[in-house]
């Protein structure tokens, strides 16, 4: 099972470097940053992971709309949407006041 997120930023910067950025810098207390792709190139993504909870959470940047795109993948018996709500609750908590919304998908 998957769920969907997306994220459109308040500013052109990109969601997805700065989350990247920060949870290599900042050790997060459930998630952590596994690997990414250079910012430089297009559409550039990241694999972000949990510590204690299995599956991923795949994000990608979409610069001309302004929109992050998280997917969650889960595994071995978890169910994405607490994995999702771990980063939902990172993202409002650190980067809040850069997010102008949030859409949740079910897929």
């Amino acid at each position: 099972m998957q769920i969907q997120m997306q994220a459109f930023g308040r500013k052109p910067d990109s969601l997805r470097k700065i989350i990247a950025d920060d949870l290599s810098a900042h050790p997060h207390s459930v998630l952590y940053l596994r690997e990414f792709k250079s910012p430089e190139r297009a559409p550039g993504w990241s694999k972000i992971l949990g510590l204690n909870l299995p599956g991923a959470i795949n994000i990608k940047w979409d610069a001309s709309s302004r929109m992050l795109t998280a997917r969650a993948i889960a595994k071995r018996g978890n169910t994405p949407h607490k994995l999702l709500g771990e980063f939902i609750a990172y993202l409002i908590e650190r980067h809040g006041r850069k997010v102008a919304s949030v859409n949740i998908q079910l897929r």
